[in-house]
């Protein structure tokens, strides 16, 4: 491949993944898509049609779409708010990659410099994924007890339980007004309320939704007050909060304690490496080494692994 067509590559894939991390970032979150689980149980769009005009890289996606990887990615970047499908997410982390691994080759050339240059490319779209997805479902749960209040409040005015919905996504802020704006669309189009409610468990994957879910599914069957019933969940749900803060403050020293032990050893490395590349050159290029490093690497991802079982309380 020549040096003009590799450049061209590169520029193509470099502003595929810009344009659909900008379209992510700024455009509005009402406009999130209708993601109704009306026959499947997993994220489609309105149409095939529309979908393939509105993708970026439709040939990515007809070769993933369907399997178990697009579907869970769907589901990934569903509940990170994102506003892009799993293809353009892939050709997100190959274009941050090259730019990446072409940033490492101005560096002292070394096969971990640019090793760690590629994985570091290709990881960190994912990895703001994660994050994101995290600070929204923090949000999301410290919303859930406000709009439970105001829907109780709202059935004990004489609304309807669809209105009192309508409510919260019209009056509460992003993202429990997202959630309860999906239900209401989806019961508008013809999906019923039991499903419509389930389809939201599934996009947040909070135990607190379903456990708002499940109080409202079972008084609809059996009756009672559910105003009543909504209150009490709540009230339930933020002693659930102060427990888990009262967790999270005991056990903060043992999660600090994990990130010290799992980031020094690469940070020492990584400044070595910078001092005096030759110095830790035999464990990438002698067999000897290579088998250190993935031993060394093995026992702290084990490490790791036991330090957050000890520390994962399960409220």
């Amino acid at each position: 491949m020549g040096p003009a067509l590799l450049s061209g590559a590169i520029f193509v894939l470099l502003s595929i993944g810009g344009y659909a991390l900008v379209s992510a970032l700024y455009s509005s979150q009402d406009e999130l898509p209708r993601r109704r689980l009306q026959e499947q149980e997993q994220p489609v769009a309105a149409s095939g049609q529309d979908e393939a005009q509105a993708d970026s890289v439709p040939l990515v996606t007809k070769l993933l779409h369907g399997t178990r990887l697009y579907n869970a990615m769907q589901w990934e970047l569903l509940r990170a708010g994102l506003l892009i499908k799993p293809s353009e997410m892939i050709v997100i982390a190959v274009a941050a990659g090259i730019g990446t691994y072409m940033v490492g080759l101005t560096l002292p050339p070394s096969l971990i410099t640019r090793a760690f240059s590629l994985l570091l490319g290709l990881a960190s779209p994912w990895i703001y994924v994660q994050i994101r997805k995290q600070y929204r479902y923090r949000l999301l749960i410290t919303q859930l007890p406000e709009a439970l209040q105001l829907i109780a409040s709202s059935l004990r005015s004489g609304f309807s339980i669809l209105r009192a919905i309508e409510v919260v996504a019209n009056e509460m802020p992003a993202p429990i007004s997202q959630e309860f704006r999906w239900v209401l669309d989806e019961v508008n189009v013809g999906v019923s309320m039991e499903r419509a409610f389930t389809h939201m468990v599934q996009r947040t994957a909070s135990p607190d939704v379903k456990l708002m879910v499940t109080a409202i599914q079972i008084q609809a069957a059996v009756g009672g007050d559910l105003a009543e019933v909504l209150e009490t969940t709540s009230a339930m749900i933020r002693e659930r909060f102060q427990l888990t803060a009262e967790v999270a403050a005991l056990t903060a020293e043992g999660r600090l304690s994990a990130v010290i032990l799992g980031g020094l050893p690469i940070g020492l490395a990584l400044f070595i490496h910078m001092l005096n590349p030759e110095y830790l050159r035999p464990l990438t290029t002698e067999p000897l080494g290579v088998g250190m490093m993935i031993g060394a690497a093995s026992l702290m991802m084990f490490g790791m692994l036991i330090i957050k079982n000890m520390l994962n309380v399960d409220v």
